[in-house]
């Protein structure tokens, strides 16, 4: 509990602080200085830049450590990001990207029926929707319903994330059984270093279950392995240690 307070208090000052300061010596400033109300009104334009200058350092602070999260499936720190910003947003639009970071987290933890359900609430724009549908794609996968209803879902092909259609389209094949197709997607997934590290390491845990399936251990093993090592600790799925579909 103690911990909890120290953290939503830090979060206060990081955010607050700096404009508060910064409008307590905007004021001293024009309080002390000897000259006229346009000079001052000069001082109050100067401070509305430096509080736009800051709040939207800010935003762009919190979108690289959303997008860094996303990148390399840092599940806790995506549900931790949900968790401060979901309290405090109402529009949808707002909501959008950090529920997807949640659901994203759930899947990449095993907790599919979670991630489907939280990808379900999302209203993602189109910069997010490939995202929103390879997290529910891959979860109605891994979830074994059928394949008809992972096709249903609309994917957006993203020309700066093409990785992210490649993987749907072989987890949808994975479920048809077409083990050809499905491994020619996850190669193209497996060797786009622009697809980050968490959409590759979902590509080597079904490369590593179509090698099996053809009878190739050594190759399923190294798979694996490479999946857990570009996986989070808390990345339990990618390791190995959560849920797991059959074909079939």
């Amino acid at each position: 509990m103690i911990g909890g307070v120290i953290e939503r208090a830090w979060q206060i000052l990081s955010r607050w602080a700096v404009p508060v300061m910064m409008t307590l010596a905007y004021a001293l400033l024009a309080a002390t200085s000897e000259t006229d109300m346009t000079g001052k009104a000069w001082m109050a334009v100067g401070l509305g830049f430096v509080l736009v200058a800051w709040f939207v350092f800010r935003r762009l602070t919190e979108a690289a450590a959303l997008a860094r999260a996303l990148s390399v499936g840092d599940t806790a720190r995506l549900l931790a990001l949900a968790d401060r910003h979901l309290s405090r947003k109402r529009r949808p639009a707002a909501r959008a990207p950090f529920l997807v970071a949640r659901a994203f987290a759930h899947l990449l933890r095993g907790e599919l029926s979670e991630a489907v359900a939280v990808i379900e609430a999302a209203r993602p724009g189109p910069e997010l929707q490939p995202l929103a549908a390879a997290v529910k794609i891959g979860a109605l996968v891994e979830l074994g319903r059928p394949a008809a209803e992972a096709r249903a879902v609309v994917m957006i092909r993203a020309p700066r994330a093409p990785a992210l259609a490649w993987l749907a389209e072989g987890q949808i094949a994975w479920r048809d059984h077409q083990l050809d197709a499905a491994a020619q997607r996850f190669a193209r997934v497996i060797d786009d270093v622009r697809a980050g590290s968490a959409i590759r390491a979902i590509a080597h845990v079904y490369a590593a279950r179509i090698a099996e399936a053809r009878g190739e251990a050594a190759i399923a093993t190294r798979h694996r392995a490479t999946a857990a090592t570009l996986a989070t600790p808390e990345a339990t799925w990618l390791r190995g240690q959560g849920t797991r579909s059959p074909i079939g």
